[in-house]
């Protein structure tokens, strides 16, 4: 049977919503993040140096620290000693191989009786030079030069690839904070002795955002671009951010959840730096657009017809016939008429 509602109800009903383009969808737990974060750890014990000031903005590539400087140091010295010794006997090597060569091409160039009286010009292994043998000579001498070419070049890698290792350096642009109790006097030794985990965070502070994990399926179907977030501060202050972007993120305890990311204008960069790994509350804001209309709650739980509706759907259908649920909010509920396009159908 089809419930027929006095005209008088609805005029009470529309009398008490009223146009409303925004509409608060509650609080929500909030985080305030930088624009990415990075954590750094050393990769080896040892003694650290060459510390970075946390209190100044640092550039991309800047060192923050080093492990065991004075360790690479002398490795490098001993390395240089070691290509040297080595670059001598090569040489060494080299210039016997190019005596022989001169030999062989000397011999090679004589006439059959000329070399009955070069016997002193016969290689050390005692064959008769031949051609081949010259080209096998050029072949030894060319190995030699490859061999301490790559040598050189490989122990160079080798090394600058642990001093990599072992230097911390900003991967961005940004702040940094240490996770270690630094000694105050900087001449005196910091010791990592492989307990911590974590050494240093790097913050790029380019860009901030309030960020909400929204999983009500009502929510995440409306258009993004609509919402907005607020997070009160003291003294009357409001942080205000504009939706950027949303995201899947993995959550602590295992599961995926729908982030939304709100940036902050550049003014508020201080202040949000300073509530960064705090817990927030924000106000999550959605702009309905033009057409549509607040209705308490209250006042339309208090619709006689309340008590034989299951849901706000079927109550809005009584109460506002020709009206769509658009949202359904912490206390109010967003209705538009059938003409207009429901928020979630708009471009």
């Amino acid at each position: 049977m089809q419930l027929r509602v006095p005209a008088t109800w609805v005029s009470l009903l529309l009398c008490l919503s009223v146009h409303a383009e925004e509409v608060s969808l509650g609080s929500q737990a909030a985080k305030i993040v930088p624009e990415q974060v990075a954590v750094l750890t050393l990769s080896e014990r040892g003694i650290v140096t060459d510390f970075a000031d946390p209190g100044s903005r640092l550039q991309q590539g800047a060192v923050i620290a080093r492990v065991n400087k004075d360790k690479l140091e002398q490795e490098k010295e001993d390395m240089e000693l070691q290509l040297a010794r080595e670059r001598i006997n090569k040489k060494d090597e080299l210039r016997k191989l190019e005596a022989e060569k001169r030999k062989i091409e000397f011999y090679l160039n004589l006439t059959d009786g000329e070399r009955k009286f070069a016997k002193d010009l016969m290689p050390s292994s005692g064959e008769t030079p031949t051609p081949d043998s010259l080209a096998d000579l050029k072949e030894r001498m060319d190995l030699l030069k490859r061999e301490l070419s790559t040598l050189e070049r490989r122990k160079r890698t080798e090394w600058e690839s642990k001093n990599e290792s072992c230097t911390l350096k900003m991967p961005f642009d940004g702040r940094l904070q240490y996770n270690v109790t630094l000694p105050q006097d900087k001449s005196k030794p910091f010791e990592n002795t492989g307990m911590v985990h974590s050494f240093a965070t790097a913050c790029d502070d380019s860009a901030y955002y309030i960020t909400i994990s929204i999983n009500r399926s009502e929510f995440t179907q409306l258009p993004a671009e609509n919402f907005r977030a607020e997070v009160k501060l003291p003294a009357n202050r409001i942080l205000r951010g504009s939706y950027a972007f949303r995201r899947v993120e993995r959550s602590h305890s295992g599961g995926d959840m729908l982030v939304y990311f709100f940036k902050l204008p550049a003014e508020d960069h201080e202040v949000a730096h300073t509530m960064l790994g705090s817990n927030a509350r924000a106000t999550l804001i959605y702009n309905a657009g033009e057409g549509v209309q607040r209705v308490r709650k209250a006042a339309l739980a208090a619709h006689p017809e309340a008590s034989r509706c299951e849901n706000w759907e079927e109550l809005v259908a009584v109460a506002y016939p020709g009206y769509n649920i658009v949202i359904i909010a912490e206390r109010d509920i967003i209705i538009s008429p059938d003409s207009a396009p429901a928020a979630s159908d708009r471009p």
